[in-house]
């Protein structure tokens, strides 16, 4: 056996067919082929216990696969990763993100924001109570700012909670 033969199992099958010392080069080739396609039948088996795998069709006549494609597009994702993500988002109740790092980078902005407040306030001077009192009001609201931002961003209203706020 050469040493450079990478693929154990192929070679393996092809000695225990007997093709490498008996066939042609179009038998080699054909069980080579045949092994490939045994191969990936059960690979294909495996994955299917582990992952499970669904077909949904989007008809292109009602313009739904357009609307997918195109919020795939805008989310930098392909269709299949988008739909999954969208699914598990809507069960988890919380967004498919277009650009995380924005929302990320709003949520360090508002932080640092908080941050700087409580460095001042931790300063207190001796007859300025008042002062105090605004700063720490300040430093209230930007915590309810950022609960609220989050919030916005992360936990979209249910479908159901829309339609009896119309009502």
């Amino acid at each position: 056996m050469s040493k450079n033969r990478t693929n154990k199992g192929l070679w393996e099958y092809l000695e225990a067919t007997g093709v490498l010392e008996k066939g042609t080069d179009e038998e080699i080739k054909a069980v080579k082929h045949a092994y490939r396609k045994k191969y990936l039948l059960t690979f294909k088996q495996r994955q299917r216990a582990i992952k499970p795998e669904y077909t949904i069709n989007f008809s292109k006549k009602t313009g739904e696969y357009d609307r997918v494609a195109q919020a795939a597009t805008r989310h930098n994702m392909s269709l299949t990763a988008f739909t999954r993500s969208s699914v598990l988002a809507y069960l988890d109740r919380t967004y498919v993100v277009p650009n995380s790092a924005q929302i990320a980078r709003l949520e360090q902005i508002l932080s640092e924001c908080l941050n700087e407040i409580k460095t001042i306030t931790q300063t207190k001077e001796k007859y300025f109570w008042e002062r105090e009192q605004k700063l720490e009001a300040i430093e209230k609201r930007i915590e309810k700012l950022e609960v609220q931002i989050n919030t916005i961003f992360r936990t979209p209203p249910l479908f159901n909670d829309r339609q009896n706020k119309i009502a």
